[in-house]
């Protein structure tokens, strides 16, 4: 029964996701709305993975910065759930597609947000205990397999290819694996303007959305970057 209650909720959110992503075309100010309820549902798809198949599941963002053999349109916008498969053996799976965010929505990075990253005259609030920027982890070198029954690794849909990912893990339990500090971990979201081939420019530090994934899994959305 309860397989089936999670199985039944993973249904649900991923409709939902569906939905967003739909309603994602308006004002920024939809964009964001819409974008933080999408990470939202893929933070709870992870953590049924991971309780549903007694296994670590992850929430991955793309974060390989643009370059000759990446994908500019995929950085800090492109997110998807991978589960591992089996249990202890690193091998890391995709549960489903990957998500591209709403435009012009991008994830913030972990602190501090790069001059780089910042539109002319925008300054932001690089506190991570209480700034709004993201405090998932970061690994360089990853990849995964895009089904259970792959035999080569990729990166976001290229095989063979590696690259750096912002994270957040669940453990078989449900709770959060992947922040050693106990604290909440915190994924800001925030409009940007995008080019092709180019870095993202943060372009409002005020205009922040996000979500507070605590120890235990409970997730709390957050609406302003006051609030962090």
């Amino acid at each position: 029964m309860v397989e089936v209650l999670v199985v039944t909720g993973v249904i649900v959110v991923l409709a939902g996701l569906v939905a967003a992503a739909l309603g994602g075309r308006g004002g920024e100010g939809v964009a964001l709305a819409n974008a933080q309820k999408i990470v939202a549902g893929l933070v709870s798809s992870a953590r049924a993975q991971a309780a549903l198949h007694q296994t670590n599941a992850r929430l991955v963002v793309y974060a390989q910065p643009p370059g000759t053999t990446t994908d500019a349109a995929k950085y800090l916008r492109t997110v998807i759930v991978l589960r591992e498969e089996p249990f202890g053996s690193g091998r890391y799976v995709a549960t489903g597609d990957p998500v591209l965010l709403p435009a012009p929505i991008c994830v913030v990075p972990p602190s501090p947000v790069p001059a780089t990253h910042l539109n002319t005259g925008v300054a932001w609030n690089n506190n991570a205990a209480t700034g709004p920027v993201s405090t998932l982890r970061r690994t360089t070198g990853f990849s995964y397999f895009g089904s259970a029954s792959a035999n080569t690794r990729q990166f976001f849909g290229t095989a063979g290819r590696t690259g750096t990912v912002l994270d957040l893990q669940f453990a078989p339990d449900g709770t959060v694996a992947s922040n050693p500090t106990g604290n909440p971990t915190k994924i800001a979201l925030a409009t940007a303007v995008l080019s092709p081939s180019a870095l993202p420019r943060f372009n409002n530090a005020f205009g922040v959305r996000g979500l507070f994934v605590r120890r235990t899994g409970a997730v709390s959305l957050v609406n302003g970057a006051t609030a962090f």
